[in-house]
């Protein structure tokens, strides 16, 4: 009786982090949604963005980065949607790009302004078995350009300073 109460416990504990998946069906939408539920948060009632929607390999890396910081703030030190430790957004345009080649890959390019600077961010989402999944993401700002996956994994070692 004991194992069968677990075995439905752990049944149900599953079934509601399934149920709580976020799913991603159109990248652009996703990314202008981020923004503007980031563009109101408050300090008070903050947003955080899903963390499931990395791709596996993106995970791997966000993973990697966690275990080699051992419990200190780590290579990661910002916002990967903003770019940024604080946000003050505004004027935020997005756009969506094809992958030559291939329906499964999708570049979202976000341009905006955060306490009144420009800045470009862009996206790679590619479609996993669960819909869209984040892969990458690259500023390309003059002066701050970086790619996630090369900073979770590596570090400033070759930032533009």
């Amino acid at each position: 009786m004991h194992n069968k109460l677990i075995l439905a416990l752990m049944t149900a504990l599953v079934a509601a982090s399934v149920a709580h998946a976020t799913t991603v069906s159109d990248p652009a939408t996703f990314v202008r949604g981020l923004f503007a539920r980031m563009a109101t948060a408050t300090t008070a009632k903050p947003y955080v963005p899903p963390e499931d929607i990395y791709s596996p390999r993106l995970a791997a890396l966000m993973a990697l980065g966690r275990r080699e910081a051992g419990g200190e703030v780590g290579r990661l030190d910002f916002d990967i949607w903003t770019g940024a430790q604080d946000w003050q957004l505004s004027g935020v345009k997005v756009s969506l790009l094809d992958v030559e080649n291939t329906k499964d890959r999708k570049i979202v390019v976000a341009k905006f302004r955060n306490a009144g600077k420009p800045h470009e961010l862009h996206y790679y989402f590619e479609r996993g078995k669960s819909g869209w999944q984040l892969d990458d993401v690259r500023s390309v700002d003059a002066g701050a350009q970086w790619t996630l996956s090369v900073v979770l994994k590596y570090g400033w070692a070759d930032a533009p300073q």
